[in-house]
This record gives structure tokens, C-alpha cells and sequence, in this order.
């Protein structure tokens, strides 16, 4: 609303006028109608500011004309001065000559280098859209890469064939690597390999693909590959195309992420410093909070993005094909939450900017679905404010007021804990404007947000949930905790981690959830063609009849009918060119697929606990459909349980093996067993593996007499109303073992019962989504991804050869056995040279001897884990050192005042002015986490107006300080907005809180602080006094005030917020209680009410110092001290105890001393390195302090403790893998920085700070110890 009012300023003084004059004249119903036209013609104006099309329909949203118009404006406001920089320009040029003299010419400089407008202008920018952009223009051609990938509103399909998009986001950025900076000294400068970031990559690609994610979408991160303008570096950690090559070699789809925007998770949502630094260009065309304006500077610095980024991708996508089979990118995603709605519902965002982006992105030759994030489930699709505006959009696109909205190929959403908001595919497709493309969903939380309080659902419940709501293609962020090193964080995950949210923990560690969310992601991926391509059972009727008998429903009448969601296989048309286009339900006969499949998911969590135990039975109804064989209406009962997590996943209507005909193969009618893993050894033998009746009971059904042998019994049972027709009932014994299912049509199937150890543990290996290239390398038509499964292992990979690997033991199997289900013999890695292969001989004992597809391994007891286990480290070369303030690299800071002359004073602002520094830390390029600050003052006696000496600063986001070498505690400006983004309760947090997480920040949050005591002032000098001391004297004692101010990071431009630059650092400094007189006057001056204090204030001189992030080779990798690298001063720190094994010390932090450094080298035990990659090290601290940590240069993590509070930070082993060790001849370097601090408001800040404050390190290998 105050965008709208804002915009329509001229229109709206005169209309209110009117109102006023006709309310004063008592007509209360004119003034009631006139409000309204006010109103409606506002939302009308903002409207047609949103679609910009007017009249024209589809066509360009500016005419050339006016773009040419929009340039020249451009350039003329380029040339002209803001108020905001008139000051900066001043100072360079009108009073250059005032600012040298002040010493303040090397700061200005800076600030014009970073903030400065740009000399060149964008040549044709004003025309980018000069030709008509509509959305057949930049529509996915089906006609031509349809065989190769298309999709329906059901799912995507790869060579006909019908997959999940089941994925995970990977940061690869979040992987960190030891930068080239940290490692200078050691390696004289080389640059880090991309060898070395792709076996990083690959340690975490493999977890996912374990976990059974068919994909990642990847977020390209543009200021982590563009430290400054005009530079980008695509090597080492940035090597995009390695990365994708590596997930082409692994078999993960990719979902590309182009950006520039990629989320508010991120500093400056993803934008490079540079870009945010220069105030002349408006990030997200945002000239105001929900104001928006073109500016084809921002267009034009897209383009370039796009110009780096998109030839990385390209020969990289799904419907190309390269030496290595077919692509990864399945589809590439534009911006994000770019159409955010404001107050009221209003749209912010211009149809401009997906138009132009879509573009661009066709034009660099992408042809893989153009696909956007800008809507959220269910506020954007069935709030009472988007019904209303969709029906005004309405009415004003019929009379041609507003053109036809531009949409992408695919509309995706997210969605917060979709346990709680159901997903309704209509209200989907009505507000996506149609109904034959999938509900992607490319963000699936768990909860409102990453930062909420309410913990939500777990994410195997998320998973499930929108399985059976019809969501095939999604991803969820956040499922794995990669490392938030350095200063990638935004504010609010930096100043708030949640370290529970994430389901696999940072060392690669599974939760329970995670394990869970495993076991559903493999039934899902089991029978991928039976449930991909489905619709709700009860949506159309049957297109063919089938041969066989068939299940055509399902009921459990303990449940409710919302509880049980039946999904039935859609009969597509495999292997041609028109999949993804919709049969006519009307037709009588079809040539699709025979298999009919059917998937039943049961949720049995709303249950009373008294009825949901995991031992209680259900009764399954099910009916068959109409076959040549039986009577209509033929129906049967079987029971089962839900297990413990009272959900299940059954399956029916499933042929075994994969040369199967719809006569003469086996088909398994019903099962009330749930199937974790599919795996087949040929085309007419699987394996699946099932939990043991104590776990998960249950029942399956085969059409005929079948062979039943081994852990099951048999019977042979009729169906009433079936005409001669016999089924087998099989029933599993209790406890582990094999049955063996075989019928005449030599189909066989082997399950598998495991126990709950076991199934804990379970893994499967998955074949790429490539199946053309799949079914050559295992000589057979795939009929289900899983071609291996094992447990008591970490991870199971099927590499690009079709050879099975075992990842590293699982510590949590418990017992010293290995099993593996696949056709062949997995290979074994360095990684699990502790296990050695069972002779079947030796199995006597077995379940399995007997089994040739069951392959055991034997794992050495030194391997095994031990409850009392020493750390897999030892720390020798304890050193530390202290930052010496005066041998850091100090500039002037000028406040606004500093750069006006007494002509430009503005009396109403004047007082502010005196202490309001004209540059913030973002200005002048120091947007590492620290910018420090510092001020010398000499005081006489005569100088002191008051008999308190106060110090008032405003600073964003910590604030600590120290005068004469005294500490005096510090302050927190920071508050974290919880109310919903673009809403008023969002917009008045922001407002009324100080230091806002996003959005506008209140200008208040000074905190005072009285140095009365910890002052010096100089005597009047006498006749005893030594020269020195009376020159001191003569001229004032020397006060200096250090003042270190941590940033929590920028604001993201996120919700139509316009809060990238709001200012960090310092950014105001007032001094009340004396008053410094000019060298050009006398001391009778000091009481003269007309005296300029003005001059005298300017003699107390701030300074400034800190990391210009864009001359670091990574500009996220600096804690902002300029003496992080000092390579001396160091000293043995022989007074802390070291101990080899289980490491810790206890310091005594004095914070009167300042900032301290301590570092020390990490070694492998025994000189084994490759062990050291796999066992997590970490680092505990406790203690009230400020502490950053380095690990071979690279700025890993920080610990805040404003209380008594414990950190624990990987150093290695886990997810970091190759951060640990660089190499085998290397050791391990960590560095660690701490200072005092303490909450202002706890601390006697007259006296200064009191004691030492008490820090305990100490190492060790479990992270929830």
C-alpha cells in the first residue's frame, strides 16, 4: 500500500482534495464512493504498472520508443547526484582540495571505486525487449526434443518413460574448500585443482544418491564466481562444468537454478558485492521497499551473468546427448520468488523481468523447460487475496485494460509442511494457467520457514505426503546440513542456526528421519513407472480392459476416506514421441501399457494412540476390476500393519520381471507388505526385500497357483464370484529370512526379510536415469532403477560401468556383517579394505547360504566402533599472538559533516551530521564479517563541558569496545522479523525494530556508553614536571577508542524489500561531555556561545580498517581483521597443556588485552590420513566469547555466546571430506580467533570489564556427546 500510494502521489493529492472538500460539505455517501475510486483506480494503475502490456495483449511490454526514453532517462539520472551523494561527489571534486586537507582524500577514494556510478554506458539496453517476448515465443519445443524428454500434469517422462523428480538442493558452493588465500604460504600460491573440489563433491553426490534422491537442484551462487566486476572464475571449487559432468557420471537429474536471485538463505540473496555496492543500479529493479522501476543497468548486469553462466550448461541438459549418454539438466529454473505479492495481494514484480530472463536464456541456447519459483502453497492460490485479484485480473484482461499474463513452460511453488496444506491440483492448474505441465514443487519445507520456531512434520512424512498428493517432481532444502562457512549465511541463518532442522547432520551421520525418508524414497523409486505416471483412482474411468485380474480399488474401513490416497498407473504410451500428451478418456480402446499398477498410500497418524499401535491390524477391501475371467464386482480382504511409522506404501497389480507379457508372466494381484527395494537379476527374476513380521506385517497375493518355498507358507485360495480362478495366498513366517515365489511362466521373485538392524541400514544402488544407456551396460529393459541393495554399509554406488561399490561401514549396523543383494560381486574401495567376502562355505549357519544374489562380507574387528573411542587426531604446535591495533592499515572516516562547507550545513540536520560517518563499511568495499574503528582523542581539562564523559554509537549488527586498553563490553542491534514476508505485521517489525533481519531498518538502536572513568585527561602542568610529560600535558592525554562491529551479513532483496544496502558497520558516533577547540583558537573561546563547535568537533577523528572483499580470490572467506593471515608474531604457548589423545585446555581469556589468536596442527593418528577422512574431528567451545575458526585457510565457522553456551565445529571427516586433509604429506592448520563480549546492560562499563572469562577447547568425534 505505500508503494501504491507513493507511486500515485500526483494523483492522489488533487483526488483527495475533492474527498476532503466533499466530506466537509456532510455528503458522506459521495465521499464513501469517491474513497473507493481513489482506491480502485490506485489498484488499477498498479495493476497495469504489474503487466505493463496495456491494451496490446501478448505483445512487448515497452514499445522501442519508450525504451529509448527509459535509456536517456537513465543516463541523465546516472549523470546527475542523489542527496545521498552529493556529499561523496563534493568531496572529489568541487572540495577536493577541503578533503585533502582533512586526510580524507584515501577513503573517498575507495568509495568511489566500489559505490561510484559507471562511466560506461549499457550499450542497447534500452532495447532488450525491444521485440516481442510472449510465452510461445520461449516455449519448450515438444515437436523436437519430445522423444527425448517431456512431460503431462502428471510427471516428467525420459525416452518415453515416466520418472520421479525426487530431490534434494546442493549447494556446492557450501562445500568448502581451503582456498587459495589461506594456503599461499604453504603451497607458494598454487591454485587449488578441481580434482580436488570433485572428490569433495562426489563424497556428498553419493550420499544423496544413497539416500535415493533421483536429483539436486543446484543453485549457481553469482558472487561466489564473481569476487569483482568484470571478473568470473569457473576453476577449482567454481568448475561448474566438472560438477555437472560428475552428476551425469553419478546418474543425478539436475534442476539449474540460474538465479541471479537464488533465495534469502544467502547473503545479498546470491547478488556479488560489487553489484550491491554500486548505488546507481537498482537491485531487482527495486527503487523503493514494493516499488519497482525498470532499469536496464540491472537488465544489463543479468545479461552478463547469463552470458558466464548458461555456456556452462549448456551440452549439459536431458534432451542433448554427450560422450558420456545424456545430459543432467532436466530443467532450468529462473530467478526466484520473483513474483512476490506485497500488502493486499498485490503483485510487485514486472512482467518485464521473467519475460527478459526467458529471453536470454533461450537466445544462450537453452533448450531444456524454462520453469519459476514464484508462488507459495496455499497463500498465492487460495488466500481470500489472490481469489479476488485473480478475479479482477480477470475482468480487466476481458476488456483489454491489462494484457495476458507471460508464463514460463512450468509454474513451480513452494510449499511449508505439506502434512498440514494439502496440495489441491486445481487450484494449481487454475492459477498456473493451466493443466499439462507437473506440480513442481522446487521448495518442499518442512516448516514455515528454516528459522521457525514450529518444528513441522518430519521430512519422511513431507515425502510421503506429497507422493500421494500427486507431486512427482520436488525438492527439499535443507535435508542435508552442508557446512555455513565463512560469510555466505544472510543475517538470519548466521545469527540464528538451526542445527535440527537438517535430517543428515554435517558429518554425513543419519538421523532416524533421515533413515525413514530413505526407506519411503525406495519404495517410490521401486515401482517409479507404476506411481509416476498416476492419477487419484477415482478421477476417470478404466481407457483399457484388462486381460488378468486387476485391482480397481482400495478401502480400510477403520480409516478415513481422506487417510487412504489410491493412485493408479496411467496407461501411457512408452517409447514415442507423444507421451506427455493426454489420451481422451472418452476412447474405447488404447495400444498403452498392459501394466496397470496401482499404489495405495495409507497414513494412520491421525489415529487414536489406543488404535495405532504398530502391532494392531487393518483390514485391507479390495476390489477387482472387470476381467474376462471374473464376475463384476468380485472383492476380497487381507490385513496388515503400517508399521512404526504408522504410514505404508503398498503396491498392486505388479508383473514381475522385465520380459514379462501381460498372459503369461507372474503378477502379484495385492500385498499388504510394504517393498523397500526391487531389484532384478533377469529379465524374469527379481528380488524384493520386505521387513520381517514383527516390524511390518502383512500378506501377498498372486494370480494362480504359484511355488512357494523357503521362510512362508502357501495357500491356494478362490475368490468369490470368480469363475474358476486360483489365487496364492502367501503368508511370511515370523522372524528374517528368504521365500521363494516361482510360476509356470518361469517368472521368480525372491524376498527378502529383514530386521529392524537391517533395515535401519538399508541402501540401495540405483542405475542412471539414462535407461537407454542402462539397459545396455546390465544387457535387460529396466524395469525399476535399484539394481543392488545392502545394509550394514553407509552408502551403495552403481557407477557409469554398471560396477556396485560399497561406501565406508556403517557405525551404526551394530554387528560385523555386511550383506549385499545384486546380480554381481560389488567391488570393494580403499575405503572398505577392512571387509573381506564370506565364502559360502562358511556359511552353515546362514539364512542366505544357498542364495547366489546374497553376497556377505566379513568386517575386520579393528574397523568396528568402540564405545570409548580415543579422537583420530593428536595437536602439536600450540601458538598464539595478539592484533596489535597500531600496526593495522588505518584511514580517515569523514562524517557528512566533514565533507560540506559552512554554506552547505543544513541547520535542521546539523546536529547529526557532526557524528553520521558519510561512508558505511558497504560503501567502501569492507562487507567482511568485521570492519573495526578508531578514535584518538587528546583531552586538557579545559576541554571537559560536563561531568560525565558519554559515547553514543549505532552500529549493525555487534558491537565491542575498548577505550585505553580497557574492554567495556558491548552491544547487539539485530532482531529477526517472524511475521509473514510482504505482510503488515512484517512491514511494522521492521519498522519498529532496530537492525532488522530484512527488510527497512529503524535508524535508532544507539547505545550509550560512559567512559568518564576510563578517560584520561591531562594535569596543568608545574615547574616539577619532567618534559616529556609536560609536553603531554601541554598537549592533552592521549584517549584511544577501538571499536570492532561484526555484520551478521547484508539484507537479500527478498519479499520486495529494497535492503541490500542498507548500511553496515558503524554507522554513527556521538561524543557528549567535552568539547575540542582548533588550533586557530584561543581557550577564551571555550565558553563563547558563539563559537563554530562544529570545528571542534571535527578534531576528534574517526578511523577505519578492514578487508576490501574484492581482492580476495573468494570474497565470503575473510573475518574482516587484515592481520587474519599474519603469518608473524607468534609465539609457543607453552602455558596450555597438550595431550595426544581426547585434547582439551582450558584458557583464560583476558578481554582487556583484545583480540586473540591461538592456532596448532592437526595430524591423522599413526600417519594414516585416509582414516583421518572418514572419522569426524571436532572442535568444542565453551565460554562466553567471540570466536571464529580456520581450517587450512578457510574461515569454517563461528561461535556467539553472549551466555555460557557449547559449539561444536567439524574440522574433518564427514561431509567436509578433502577440507580435513589436503593432502597425505600435509598437516591439518587451524587458527582460531576469540574476543570478549558481553551484553552492555550486564557489565559495570564504568569500571571497564573485570576477571578473565574462562574458554575450554577440546576435541572429539561425536557430535551429539
Amino acid at each position: 500500500m505505500t508503494g501504491i500510494l507513493l507511486e500515485s502521489g500526483m494523483v492522489l493529492v488533487p483526488l483527495t482534495c475533492a474527498v476532503v472538500y466533499i466530506v466537509v460539505a456532510s455528503n458522506r455517501l459521495i465521499a464513501l464512493f469517491s474513497a473507493c475510486a481513489i482506491f480502485g483506480f490506485l489498484a488499477i494503475k498498479r495493476l497495469r504498472y504489474h503487466y505493463s502490456s496495456g491494451a496490446h495483449g501478448d505483445l512487448i511490454v515497452r514499445s522501442a520508443k519508450k525504451q529509448m526514453q527509459s535509456s536517456d532517462d537513465s543516463t541523465k539520472k546516472s549523470e546527475s547526484i542523489s542527496s545521498s551523494t552529493r556529499a561523496k561527489e563534493s568531496a572529489s571534486s568541487g572540495h577536493s582540495d577541503a578533503s585533502e586537507e582533512e586526510g580524507f582524500e584515501e577513503i573517498v577514494r575507495d568509495a568511489r571505486q566500489h559505490c561510484d556510478v559507471d562511466d560506461e554506458m549499457v550499450e542497447g539496453s534500452g532495447a532488450l525487449l525491444s521485440d516481442a517476448v510472449t510465452t510461445a515465443s520461449t516455449k519448450y519445443d515438444m515437436e523436437i526434443y519430445g522423444s527425448a524428454l517431456s512431460y503431462d500434469h502428471r510427471c516428467f517422462y525420459i525416452d518415453g518413460r515416466p520418472i520421479w523428480v525426487l530431490a534434494a538442493d546442493f549447494d556446492y558452493w557450501r562445500i568448502p574448500i581451503p582456498s587459495v588465500d589461506g594456503l599461499e604460504a604453504q603451497l607458494a600460491g598454487a591454485r587449488v585443482s578441481s580434482d580436488l573440489a570433485k572428490r569433495a563433491w562426489r563424497r556428498v553426490l553419493v550420499q544423496y544418491k544413497s539416500m535415493g534422491f533421483s536429483a539436486v537442484r543446484i543453485r549457481f551462487h553469482w558472487g561466489f564466481h564473481s569476487p569483482d566486476k568484470g571478473k568470473y572464475d569457473f576453476s577449482g571449487s567454481r568448475d561448474v562444468h566438472k560438477l555437472l559432468t560428475l552428476c551425469e557420471e553419478l546418474g543425478l537429474l539436475v534442476i539449474a537454478c540460474l538465479g541471479p536471485y537464488i533465495g534469502d538463505d544467502v547473503q545479498g540473496g546470491g547478488y556479488p558485492f560489487w553489484l550491491i555496492q554500486r548505488d546507481n543500479i537498482r537491485l531487482r529493479h527495486l527503487k523503493h521497499s514494493g516499488i519497482k522501476v525498470w532499469d536496464n543497468r540491472f537488465a544489463a548486469a543479468e545479461a552478463e551473468w547469463y552470458d558466464h553462466i548458461i555456456p556452462m550448461i549448456v551440452g549439459h541438459e536431458v534432451v542433448t546427448k554427450n560422450t558420456r549418454g545424456r545430459g543432467c539438466v532436466l530443467v532450468v529454473q529462473l530467478e526466484n520468488h520473483l513474483e512476490s505479492r506485497g500488502i493486499l495481494g498485490l503483485p510487485l514484480a514486472l512482467e518485464d523481468e521473467t519475460r527478459l530472463l526467458a529471453r536470454m536464456a533461450r537466445e544462450r541456447i537453452i533448450r531444456a523447460p524454462l520453469v519459476t519459483n514464484n508462488l507459495t502453497w496455499p497463500q498465492d492460490f487460495e488466500s481470500l487475496a489472490s481469489r479476488v485479484w485473480a478475479q479482477v485480473e480477470r475482468k480487466l484482461r476481458s476488456y483489454r485494460i491489462i494484457g495476458d499474463a507471460y508464463r514460463t513452460d512450468i509454474s513451480g511453488f513452494s510449499v511449508c509442511d505439506i502434512v498440514r496444506n494439502p496440495v489441491n491440483i486445481d487450484s494449481v492448474s487454475r492459477v498456473a494457467k493451466g493443466d499439462n505441465s507437473p506440480m513442481l514443487a522446487l521448495e518442499l519445507y518442512k516448516r514455515s520457514s528454516l528459522l521457525g520456531s514450529n518444528r513441522g512434520y518430519p521430512f519422511s512424512h513431507q515425502v510421503e505426503s506429497a507422493l500421494s498428493q500427486g507431486l512427482t517432481a520436488f525438492s527439499l532444502p535443507g535435508f542435508f546440513a552442508l557446512p555455513e562457512w565463512g560469510n555466505i549465511a544472510s543475517a538470519c541463518v548466521a545469527a540464528s542456526p538451526d542445527s535440527q532442522y537438517a535430517a543428515v547432520l554435517e558429518d554425513g551421520a543419519l538421523s532416524s528421519d533421515a533413515r525413514t525418508t530413505r526407506l519411503v524414497l525406495g519404495i517410490a523409486r521401486a515401482f517409479e513407472q507404476q506411481s509416476a505416471a498416476a492419477d487419484p483412482i477415482h478421477t476417470r474411468p478404466w481407457i483399457t480392459r484388462p486381460t488378468r485380474p486387476a485391482i480397481r480399488g482400495v478401502t480400510i474401513p477403520r480409516l478415513t476416506k481422506d487417510a487412504v490416497c489410491v493412485r493408479r498407473q496411467w496407461e501411457y504410451l512408452e517409447g514415442t514421441a507423444t507421451v506427455g500428451r493426454r489420451s481422451d478418456p472418452r476412447s474405447s480402446r488404447s495400444d498403452s501399457s498392459y501394466q496397470l499398477g496401482i499404489v495405495t498410500f495409507v497414513d494412520g497418524t491421525s489415529m487414536t494412540s489406543s488404535s495405532a499401535s504398530d502391532g494392531d491390524e487393518l483390514a485391507f477391501m479390495f476390489s477387482l476390476a472387470d476381467a474376462p475371467t471374473l464376475n463384476k464386482g468380485a472383492s476380497f480382504a487381507m490385513t496388515g500393519t503400517l508399521g512404526p511409522r504408522r504410514r505404508g506404501i503398498f503396491v498392486s497389480n505388479i508383473y514381475v520381471g522385465t520380459g514379462a507379457s501381460d498372459t503369461s508372466s507372474m503378477l502379484l494381484v495385492a500385498a499388504t507388505k510394504e517393498i523397500y527395494a526391487r531389484i532384478a537379476l533377469d529379465p524374469s527374476t527379481e528380488v524384493w526385500i520386505c521387513a520381517e513380521e514383527a516390524l511390518q506385517s502383512g500378506q501377498l497375493f498372486f494370480d494362480g497357483e504359484c511355488k512357494v518355498e523357503g521362510h512362508a507358507d502357501v495357500e491356494y485360495v478362490d475368490v468369490e464370484h470368480a469363475k474358476d480362478h486360483k489365487f496364492s495366498f502367501v503368508i511370511p513366517n515370523p522372524g528374517p529370512g528368504v521365500i521363494t515365489i516361482s510360476s509356470d511362466s518361469k517368472s521368480k521373485v525372491h524376498i527378502v526379510l529383514v530386521s529392524q538392524q537391517a533395515l535401519d541400514t538399508l541402501t540401495v544402488g540405483y542405475c542412471s536415469y539414462d535407461y537407454e544407456k542402462a539397459n545396455i551396460i546390465f544387457s535387460r529393459k529396466m524395469q525399476s532403477a535399484q539394481v543392488a541393495a545392502a545394509w550394514g554399509v553407509d552408502g551403495l554406488l552403481v557407477d557409469q560401468d554398471g560396477h556396485i561399490d560399497l561406501a565406508a561401514y556403517s557405525k551404526d549396523s551394530g554387528g560385523n556383517r555386511v550383506f549385499v543383494v545384486s546380480k554381481t560381486r560389488p567391488q570393494l574401495s580403499d575405503s572398505t579394505a577392512l571387509m573381506e567376502f564370506v565364502a559360502d562355505a562358511d556359511l552353515d549357519a546362514s539364512m542366505y547360504k544357498g542364495y547366489g544374489f546374497v553376497w556377505q562380507l566379513e568386517v575386520s574387528r579393528d574397523s568396528r566402533p568402540k564405545e570409548q573411542s580415543a579422537v583420530l587426531s593428536s595437536v602439536h604446535g600450540f601458538e598464539k599472538r595478539v592484533t596489535d591495533w597500531d600496526a593495522l592499515s588505518w584511514k580517515l572516516l569523514p562524517t557528512i559533516s566533514d565533507l560540506e562547507t559552512m554554506d552547505d550545513i543544513n541547520v535542521m540536520s546539523w546536529q547529526r551530521d557532526l557524528g553520521v560517518f558519510a561512508y558505511s563499511a558497504i560503501d567502501v568495499g569492507l562487507n567482511a564479517s568485521h570492519v573495526l574503528y578508531r578514535c584518538q582523542v587528546r583531552l586538557k581539562p579545559q576541554h571537559i563541558t560536563s561531568s560525565r564523559i558519554l559515547l553514543q554509537l549505532n552500529a549493525r549488527h555487534r558491537c565491542t569496545i575498548w577505550v585505553n586498553g580497557i574492554n567495556m563490553s558491548g552491544h547487539r542491534t539485530f532482531s529477526i522479523q517472524q511475521a509473514t514476508p510482504g505482510s503488515f505485521a512484517a512491514l511494522r517489525q521492521a519498522r519498529n525494530n532496530p537492525g532488522s533481519s530484512h527488510g527497512p531498518d529503524k535508524w535508532e538502536g544507539t547505545h550509550t556508553y560512559d567512559l568518564t572513568r576510563v578517560m584520561r585527561i591531562s594535569s596543568i602542568p608545574s615547574a616539577s614536571t619532567l618534559p616529556s610529560t609536560q609536553e603531554e600535558e601541554e598537549e592533552g592525554a592521549l584517549n584511544e577508542v577501538v571499536v570492532v562491529v561484526e555484520s551478521f551479513g547484508l539484507g537479500t532483496q527478498a519479499s520486495g524489500f529494497n535492503d541490500a544496502r542498507v548500511p553496515r558497520g558503524l554507522i554513527a558516533a556521538y561524543w557528549h561531555g567535552f568539547s575540542l577547540i582548533g588550533e586557530d583558537h584561543d581557550d577564551s573561546e571555550i565558553h563563547d556561545p558563539s563559537h563554530d563547535r562544529r570545528t571542534e568537533q571535527l578534531r576528534a577523528k574517526w578511523e577505519i580498517c578492514g578487508v576490501d572483499v574484492s581482492k580476495l580470490a573468494c570474497p565470503y572467506n575473510s573475518s574482516g581483521f587484515p592481520d587474519e593471515m599474519a603469518t608473524s608474531g607468534w609465539s609457543a604457548a607453552v602455558e596450555y597443556p597438550l595431550a595426544q589423545e581426547n585434547w582439551s585446555t582450558r584458557i583464560k581469556l583476558n578481554p582487556d588485552i583484545g583480540v586473540h589468536w591461538l592456532r596448532w596442527s592437526l595430524l591423522a593418528p599413526n600417519g594414516s590420513k585416509e582414516q583421518g577422512m572418514y572419522e569426524p574431528v571436532y572442535l568444542c567451545i565453551y565460554g562466553k566469547v567471540t570466536a571464529h575458526i580456520w581450517v587450512n585457510g578457510v574461515l569454517l565457522a563461528k561461535h556467539h555466546a553472549e551466555d555460557d553456551v557449547e559449539s561444536l565445529v567439524l574440522l574433518r571427516g564427514g561431509a567436509l571430506g578433502s577440507l580435513g586433509l589436503y593432502s597425505a604429506e600435509m598437516e591439518d592448520k587451524v587458527v582460531v580467533m576469540m574476543y570478549g563480549w558481553a551484553d552492555h546492560t550486564d557489565a559495570d562499563t564504568s569500571h571497564g570489564s573485570s576477571g578473565a572469562i574462562t574458554v575450554d577447547l577440546s576435541l572429539t568425534r561425536n557430535a551429539r556427546s
